[in-house]
């Protein structure tokens, strides 16, 4: 059984990168494993860590898998990973199943890539994502611009932007555009971010924002509040 078949769990230190290879079938026992041998590398790397997971060979045995895999998540956000790429090679119908399942459920948001080749060079680019993002499901957020007020649904979110879907209203890309973002706190309280950003793209329905003038102080509410609604749903 070469390397590529095998299930692995390995730290760069060297480039600040986890490499997690599942190999089939995947059951709850196996990936109770790799959780323990993820603590153990993610200690080894530092905050803003990459994560390449090479799914391309591996099939789930057992659904009750699915919250250890949300664990693993969960706990990488906690520590603040960076860049999540997974390898997906031809994808399976089971494989293609299990995507649809984790776009349900509130968690980052990987960047999914055919082959090992690939993930390393959308690692080595130059312009970094500035940061994790976040899908947060159904959550109703409040825009306004000098022309206009509206409504939408988020997509997804992070501390330097976000996307919106299902907006009452056109906006159009360069627009400035004030918005209120409701999310949960570790404490369960509902907190209301006021965000100031620029539409750098749109569409009928919907438009991405890039946050602007956010303190370190906010960025870092913020984060926290995403961990919370992502644990939060994991309860």
């Amino acid at each position: 059984m070469n390397d590529k078949q095998r299930t692995t769990v390995r730290a760069d230190i060297k480039k600040n990168r986890l490499y997690i290879t599942l190999s089939s079938p995947v059951n709850k026992s196996k990936l109770d494993k790799i959780y323990t041998d993820v603590r153990f590398c993610v200690a080894d790397l530092q905050p803003g860590f990459d994560v390449i997971t090479d799914l391309s060979q591996c099939s789930v045995g057992h659904l009750s898998g699915i919250s250890t895999l949300r664990k693993i998540m969960s706990f990488l956000v906690i520590h603040k990973v960076g860049r999540v790429i997974r390898i997906i090679g031809e994808m399976s119908l089971l494989l293609k199943q299990l995507m649809g399942m984790a776009a349900r459920f509130q968690g980052y948001k990987p960047i999914y890539v055919a082959s090992i080749e690939e993930a390393e060079e959308e690692l080595e680019r130059p312009i970094k994502p500035s940061a994790l993002r976040f899908q947060i499901n159904q959550r109703q957020i409040e825009f306004s611009t000098q022309e206009t007020t509206g409504a939408g649904s988020l997509i997804d979110i992070s501390t330097s932007g976000c996307a919106v879907h299902g907006a009452t209203c056109s906006l159009a890309p360069d627009d400035h555009v004030d918005m209120v973002i409701p999310l949960h706190d570790a404490q369960e309280e509902l907190c209301s971010f006021t965000m100031s950003g620029r539409v750098v793209s749109a569409r009928e329905d919907g438009f991405a924002v890039q946050f602007v003038a956010v303190e370190e102080e906010q960025k870092k509410h913020l984060y926290e509040c995403l961990m919370s609604e992502m644990k939060r749903e994991m309860q």
